[in-house]
């Protein structure tokens, strides 16, 4: 066996590997050795089937199959004891391949093209001038989060008349096709939510009714969801979907969610166990949370732009053409036009990954098992809890090994520190300045 490596571009080169049948036919020999042992055919005992038949029926396939697996092994072998840093992996060439006579092949040259992993520089410091976008909440923003919490935390309380918001509480008549109320008809009590319906002109029709207003409309016209309009109506979905009828709703009270007042009561029903003086604290802690539940988001962007920059920096250099051939080989159900069109999205992750693989090599940048399995202990931890006993423990570490069963959400959860951990390196790394924007401000440069 002789095997030669040819640099054929900046990234690209090509393998050669020479055969004899000094290099195959002995494994060859004894696999049809063993197929003779084993082969049962009608007019001759088990074991007793002649080697030249058995060559005849099994040779070609056989002699194929060892040299593959010879190819495969001489190839994975060289590549690994040279030390070749590919990216992807070897592809057959086979223009330069010969075809070859599986019944008695001789003499055999096969060539394999490589894509070579480029060298680059990681530029990963100051030199990027990255920003961190801190997001300060507003007065107004705060304002509105504040409403909300009232909102959400109010009581509801009977009104004279209706506005957006209300809830209509009332008896349901249906009508036949000249607006009577239809004997025999669907007639229940129930509410109705006007602002859910699909239709603007039916929610107009309740605009400003009192109790004792009489409203005819179109139920699944509205609302246009048979699962509403059955609840609403208090029908069968099936029902609700063959509904034609009009019906009149006459109202009998309204119910509108007043706002929780701004005291002692609500400071701990929103935040037990916080001291809140007085509306302004509120306010500031309204802020404090609004701007942490925004870090996420802040962080995002960030990983985001570094990723960019880092790629751009580093001037990566490809084989394209390689890579292309490539996808083609390893993507079944994705065409060559396929891969041009978006080979421009390609070719970025590619270029991540070196990028990535770089940062793991240099930095240590990894996450152990012990991790993983704490994020899961971390799902039966309440915050403010005490030290767990060992017995507790235990019992947490035995479920905790179940689900290190799963391996979708190992590797989910792995992918999310693994995240993390590269975000941390990038921060220390890249030191990016910290700017204050609003909220508004920030939306406009994610877009970007």
């Amino acid at each position: 066996m002789n095997i030669e490596l040819q640099n054929t571009g900046d990234l690209t080169a090509t393998i050669r590997i020479d055969l004899s049948p000094a290099d195959y036919e002995e494994k060859v020999m004894k696999v049809l050795k063993d197929y003779q042992r084993k082969a049962q055919m009608p007019g001759f005992r088990p074991g007793k089937v002649p080697f030249g038949l058995t060559k005849k029926m099994y040779g070609q396939a056989v002699t194929a199959d060892e040299i593959n697996k010879l190819l495969n092994q001489s190839l994975e072998n060289y590549i690994r004891e040279q030390q070749i840093d590919l990216i992807g992996n070897a592809i057959p060439n086979t223009e330069k391949t010969q075809e070859f006579d599986w019944s008695n092949p001789g003499e055999m040259s096969f060539y394999f093209d490589l894509g070579l992993s480029p060298k680059f520089d990681l530029v990963l410091d100051k030199s990027l001038d990255l920003n961190f976008y801190h997001i300060e909440i507003s007065e107004e923003m705060a304002g509105k989060y504040l409403d909300d919490l009232r909102r959400r935390n109010g009581e509801p309380a009977d009104v004279e008349s209706f506005e957006k918001g209300d809830l209509l509480k009332g008896s349901f008549a249906e009508l036949d096709e000249e607006g009577k109320v239809k004997e025999g008809g669907i007639a229940t009590e129930g509410t109705v939510n006007p602002d859910v319906f699909a239709d603007e002109a039916d929610q107009a029709l309740f605009a400003g009714v009192k109790s004792g207003s009489v409203v005819t409309f179109h139920p699944m016209k509205a609302s246009g969801n048979a699962t509403d309009v059955a609840a609403m109506l208090g029908i069968t979905k099936e029902q609700a979907e063959q509904l034609t009828s009009a019906f009149n709703f006459t109202v009998k009270s309204i119910s509108r969610m007043m706002p929780a007042e701004v005291n002692a009561e609500f400071f701990e029903k929103v935040y037990p166990g916080v001291e809140i003086a007085d509306e302004a604290a509120l306010l500031e802690k309204i802020r404090e949370d609004a701007a942490g539940s925004f870090v996420g988001e802040s962080d995002k962007k960030f990983f985001n732009d570094a990723v960019k920059a880092i790629i751009e920096k580093s001037a990566i250099a490809l084989p394209d053409e390689f890579l292309k051939r490539w996808l083609v080989e390893v993507n079944e159900k994705i065409s060559a036009e396929e891969i041009e069109a978006h080979y421009d999205d390609y070719a970025r992750s590619m270029r991540w990954q070196l990028i990535e693989n770089r940062m793991i090599r240099e930095y240590g940048v990894e996450v152990t098992e012990e991790e993983i399995r704490d994020v899961f202990r971390g799902y039966f931890r309440r915050p403010g809890s005490s030290e767990m006993d060992d017995d507790m423990k235990m019992r947490i570490d035995s479920i905790v090994d179940s689900f290190m069963k799963n391996k979708e959400d190992v590797r989910r959860i792995n992918d999310q520190l693994f995240e993390q951990k590269l975000m941390g390196l990038m921060k220390e790394k890249v030191q990016p300045e910290v700017k204050k924007v609003t909220y508004d401000e920030f939306v406009a440069l994610a877009r970007d």
